[in-house]
């Protein structure tokens, strides 16, 4: 069966739901647990017989997400938060070719140094093909950091014809106003913040950069974005939904559940449609696409890291989820679910949120 196959489920977000929730992170901005002292240091008994390409499993679920949801709405976008790493084939990746001939030819590798002194490569495979169609799946790719934090961007970006967002902590009003110029001129998005505790949370605070009366059908129209993926500041949905109704934000991204229990109807998604000053906008949700929230509809009591095989470890920005084996058929299908949830929904896009947890996976198996 393909994983576009195994995404299409047959029930709606609305009928989901159970119990409430702290507010998600937002890798890079949240630390909940940090790499243990045995992550950091590594210790191979014996060195794996295969060893998975986490870059490309997760490159082929997001193709499948965005597949399906092309089927159910052509108009359908995806945002990648921190995904720029896979609009290309890295050297982990050729590494890992390099190491996987090795063990089909007979090499001994089973002493670990193998891994860390790996340097020859035979690729078998050549994944530019599924990189570019992992850039032709998304229309807009966010970074950390990019103006504050001096972020360097992958060149392999210019290759691809993405909106790009950048979510800054800037530490000055001075800093805050120089991002916003900087991003003005290269034509980014901006979502800057300089006090962390009232991130993500609010809206009518928040001041919109390049506000304007425009009609935004698409990504790439876009000129400016909120971030309101922390609803616990809010008691009421209603409350909620009105502050986002009286803002004129081009694009705004919420968590398709309040309080992590409550989802949005398609009536409530169609509602925020609109800017205050009329002109039509986009509402985008947000989905973690590789961590498990305990608090989500489809957890069940029973499971724990230790004792069911495709949870990882805590997630690194959220104390209330883990980090899955996201190319686990259980996950992809609960996953596929949760997101043919949102299609079904009336969202005009997903914002994917976990890419980053590839880099925790690669770095249990140090090829470099």
């Amino acid at each position: 069966m393909s994983l576009l196959k195994k995404l299409i489920l047959t029930i709606s977000i609305n009928a989901l739901a159970t119990s409430a929730s702290a507010a998600d992170g937002l890798y890079g901005f949240t630390f909940a647990n940090p790499y243990t002292y045995e992550e950091q240091i590594l210790d191979f008994k014996v060195a794996p017989k295969t060893i998975i390409n986490y870059r490309e499993a997760m490159r082929e679920n997001i193709i499948a997400l965005a597949e399906f949801a092309k089927a159910e709405n052509k108009n359908f976008e995806l945002i990648a938060h921190e995904g720029e790493e896979l609009l290309h084939k890295s050297l982990w990746e050729y590494h890992l070719d390099g190491y996987n001939e090795a063990r089909k030819k007979g090499l001994n590798a089973d002493d670990p140094v193998f891994l860390v002194h790996l340097k020859q490569t035979t690729p078998e495979k050549d994944y530019s093909l599924s990189s570019e169609k992992y850039g032709k799946s998304i229309s807009g790719l966010a970074i950390n950091n990019r103006f504050c934090g001096k972020h360097v961007l992958n060149e392999h970006i210019k290759k691809h014809n993405l909106k790009l967002i950048s979510i800054d902590h800037c530490k000055t009003e001075a800093a805050f106003d120089e991002a916003a110029m900087n991003a003005t001129g290269l034509n980014y998005l901006l979502y800057a913040f300089i006090k962390p505790d009232a991130a993500f949370k609010k809206i009518k605070k928040q001041p919109i950069i390049n506000e304007n009366a425009k009609n935004i059908f698409k990504v790439a129209d876009a000129e400016n974005i909120s971030l309101l993926i922390d609803d616990s500041l809010y008691k009421e949905k209603e409350r909620f939904l009105q502050d986002i109704r009286d803002s004129n934000y081009d694009i705004v991204v919420i968590d398709p559940f309040f309080h992590h229990e409550k989802p949005y109807s398609k009536e409530d998604v169609e509602s925020l449609k609109f800017k205050k000053n009329g002109a039509k906008r986009l509402i985008f949700a947000k989905i973690n696409v590789s961590e498990a929230d305990q608090d989500d509809y489809y957890w069940q009591d029973d499971w724990e890291i230790e004792k069911t095989p495709w949870l990882a470890r805590a997630s690194f920005t959220d104390k209330n989820a883990v980090i899955t084996q996201y190319w686990n058929n259980t996950w992809r299908h609960l996953n596929g679910l949760y997101f043919k949830g949102i299609v079904e929904s009336g969202y005009d896009g997903a914002f994917l949120t976990g890419i980053e947890n590839h880099t925790y996976f690669e770095k249990q198996t140090p090829l470099e």
